[in-house]
């Protein structure tokens, strides 16, 4: 699954790969496209952002593509006479420039639309974003403790209470905030709340920072797939299990995280 930080570095590569950009042809394989994607050809890409697990392509005369890659998505920017990588059945958007073509494969979610709505219907939709100019500690803060009967470990997945946090963060939000991803909201400090909201904000900017330079993740990890392993810090066995009711993998150092 596309965490926040890996949409962020997508956003960031397509901007500077393909940015100033006429569309020429246009294809697309949606049923989101409340504007005809016919409408891209001719508009100048000006950039590429990102808004939680979200991408969001900006085009002249307002009119913005957002994708969601979730598990399985994926996206290749080609020079403009170059073969595809993967079969044209996978294509799930192409977008033809002068000089090349910026394709997506396999997205669950294509939407076309005006910039206005999808921006009014994305900040309905999400919290606070950790690696957006708006982030909002105190709204997170708020958001997580207006939920005190749910599961820390439940309420970061809700994309409505932080942005862009995945299994991965949260996992490793946690481990580090020192807090067991079972104990319900009601039984955390507002100390412990303004940790964890803390290194929501931290971890996020290192994951990026890390996928920016291509350096991978793997030195960031500290309970993340460590199957049988011990903790870094106190030597204790990691252990996993499946958290419910939202069946992901969840690691945990019962020393550290009480």
């Amino acid at each position: 699954m596309v965490e926040g930080p890996t949409a962020k570095a997508y956003a960031i590569r397509i901007t500077k790969s393909f940015q100033n950009e006429f569309v020429k042809e246009a294809f697309a394989k949606t049923r989101k496209a409340h504007v005809p994607v016919e409408n891209l050809v001719g508009k100048r890409f000006l950039e590429a952002d990102s808004l939680g697990k979200n991408i969001l392509l900006f085009f002249s005369d307002g009119i913005v593509v957002r994708l969601h890659l979730m598990m399985f998505g994926a996206i290749h920017i080609y020079d403009i006479e170059e073969q595809l990588l993967k079969p044209k059945e996978r294509v799930r958007l192409m977008l033809t420039g002068g000089k090349r073509k910026l394709v997506v494969y396999n997205a669950p979610v294509v939407e076309i639309d005006y910039r206005e709505r999808i921006l009014q219907k994305l900040k309905m939709e999400l919290g606070p974003d950790p690696l957006s100019s708006e982030w909002n500690k105190s709204k997170a803060v708020e958001n997580i403790l207006s939920r005190p009967e749910q599961k820390i470990g439940v309420a970061l997945l809700d994309q409505s209470v932080i942005a862009g946090v995945g299994n991965i963060l949260r996992n490793e939000i946690l481990f580090r905030a020192k807090v067991h991803p079972e104990r319900p909201i009601a039984s955390l400090s507002l100390q412990e709340v303004e940790r964890i909201v803390n290194y929501a904000e931290g971890l996020s900017r290192e994951f990026l920072d890390h996928k920016i330079q291509g350096i991978g993740i793997r030195d960031l990890l500290f309970v993340y797939n460590r199957f049988s392993g011990f903790c870094k810090v106190c030597g204790h066995p990691i252990k996993f299990y499946m958290q419910k009711p939202i069946n992901r993998k969840t690691f945990v150092c019962e020393g550290c995280q009480k």
